[in-house]
């Protein structure tokens, strides 16, 4: 994404049309409010087994910075320093010997940070092309050893892999249009992608080399965010396809498509829980961001 940072902007571009469909609902009596500060959220990740969250908040004027959350004392502090520099999309290796993050300040609008925590050290790389050029929403593959994600830069915003040492970049898509928001499956297999190669943004499923790239789900509006169950069995998406901006949750074939959450305002960035029996939304409530744990259960 470009421009100036302002992700309340994204979230409202990102809610379209209104077109009324009957979807079947996954919901349970009701979600667990998580957070109450109402802060802008996003991307958010579980470590510790579901016991901490990991996010990108805007707690600051004109800075992003990356957040961990106690679930069991509700204690937030700070995951890096706060600087000059804001800080996106964190990602962590399944052995949380390394962690990855978008990051300004450079000679690129966003550049990928990968952080060696047992060495300490850093391996920055500025994606190719002018200074606009960013990336954003990496992965770890399960075996920890490349990182997939979305680049914008010559050639428009492609999904490609590169290695622990910000080289070896293979380019996954080449399509026209928007190919972005990757999700890896817990086996390496499959990756979940989103792409507007056919006009609206559908979900999308390719080999993990990019290989046999083929429609997941459509609709007339964008999906957007998918994340893989624990299971590999399911994915949790966002789609306005039903009017508004909501969660749903689809079989890996396509099908058993259903709605997760359903308000007038935006519930969006499902991720789902360790246990596999929970999924994770930020949702705008009067205008306010928080957390919700929402209990889902497969049909």
């Amino acid at each position: 994404m470009t421009g100036s940072f302002s992700f309340r902007t994204v979230l409202i571009a990102f809610s379209l049309g209104l077109v009324a469909v009957a979807t079947p609902s996954t919901r349970a009596a009701g979600p667990q409010r998580v957070t109450r500060d109402g802060q802008l959220k996003f991307s958010p990740v579980f470590i510790d087994g579901g016991r901490k969250l990991v996010f990108s908040a805007h707690n600051q004027p004109n800075r992003v910075s990356i957040i961990q959350l106690d679930l069991a004392t509700g204690k937030q502090s700070l995951h890096y320093p706060i600087g000059s520099d804001s800080q996106f999309d964190i990602a962590f290796s399944r052995d949380r010997k390394v962690e990855c993050f978008a990051r300004s300040g450079g000679p690129r609008q966003l550049s990928l940070v990968i952080r060696n925590r047992v060495t300490n050290k850093d391996v920055v790389f500025d994606p190719p092309g002018a200074q606009r050029s960013t990336v954003r929403t990496p992965r770890f593959t399960p075996d920890g050893k490349r990182i997939v994600m979305t680049m914008n830069a010559p050639g428009g915003q492609q999904i490609v892999s590169l290695n622990l040492q910000g080289k070896d970049v293979r380019s996954l898509t080449a399509s026209n249009g928007i190919n972005g928001w990757p999700d890896i499956s817990p086996d390496g297999k499959t990756i979940v992608f989103s792409s507007s190669r056919n006009g609206a943004l559908d979900l999308w499923l390719m080999d993990a080399d990019g290989d046999n790239q083929r429609p997941l789900i459509q609709s007339a509006r964008r999906d957007i965010y998918p994340s893989w169950s624990p299971d590999g069995r399911r994915i949790a998406f966002t789609s306005a396809r039903d009017g508004n901006q909501e969660v749903y949750i689809v079989d890996r074939d396509g099908t058993n498509l259903r709605r997760v959450t359903e308000h007038p305002e935006r519930d969006s960035f499902p991720v789902w829980h360790p246990d596999g029996r929970r999924l994770l939304t930020i949702s705008e409530r009067r205008g306010r961001f928080d957390f919700y744990l929402w209990d889902v259960t497969a049909p």
